[in-house]
């Protein structure tokens, strides 16, 4: 009985490293899909999505907060007095919907706050020909700000505030 302890341990050991081993063999796989990402498209060739006429630049010099912030403020100022469409550009997606949106589903007494922008990071830059062959310096930036709507109901004065990301574009005259 003594000899057959030891073999039927080793039965069992040879068991449990069949099954370690049949797990590690498993476990690759699985962790290959948990490392599957989807890569962020992009175009190969930065240019690609410039305007025709656009020339990138060679090195992205960042907008500074003091020349955003006033431009944040004014289409903030716009939404507040209705008047946001004159703001955004002819390329904003779906743009007569959110004016629609906006003047059906937002009290008319409603005004939106900056609380405060938390985030400028200039996207892409590139020169556009401009009058007397000068050039423009066309920028794209994100500014990420904290928002407060404020409007009244029945309740009383109702705020919901929100973080979000504002795309502008700043258009100034080229350095030379």
């Amino acid at each position: 009985m003594n000899n057959n302890y030891p073999s039927n341990l080793t039965g069992i050991t040879k068991l449990i490293l069949f099954v370690c081993l049949l797990s590690l063999v498993g476990s690759p796989s699985q962790a290959r899909q948990f490392r599957l990402l989807a890569p962020i498209a992009s175009p190969e060739d930065p240019a690609a999505q410039l305007p025709a006429g656009a020339k990138p630049v060679e090195e992205v010099q960042p907008i500074s907060r003091q020349e955003v912030e006033p431009m944040l403020r004014k289409v903030i100022e716009q939404w507040n007095t209705g008047e946001m469409s004159t703001t955004l550009s002819d390329q904003f997606y779906d743009k007569s919907r959110l004016m629609d949106v906006v003047s059906t589903g937002v009290p008319r007494d409603a005004k939106l706050r900056i609380q405060s922008i938390q985030g400028i990071q200039t996207l892409q830059q590139y020169q556009m020909p401009a009058e007397n062959d000068k050039k423009n310096l066309v920028s794209i930036v994100s500014a990420t700000a904290r928002t407060q709507l404020e409007f009244n109901t029945s309740a009383g004065l109702q705020r919901r505030v929100g973080t979000n990301e504002f795309i502008l574009k700043i258009t100034q005259p080229a350095p030379l």
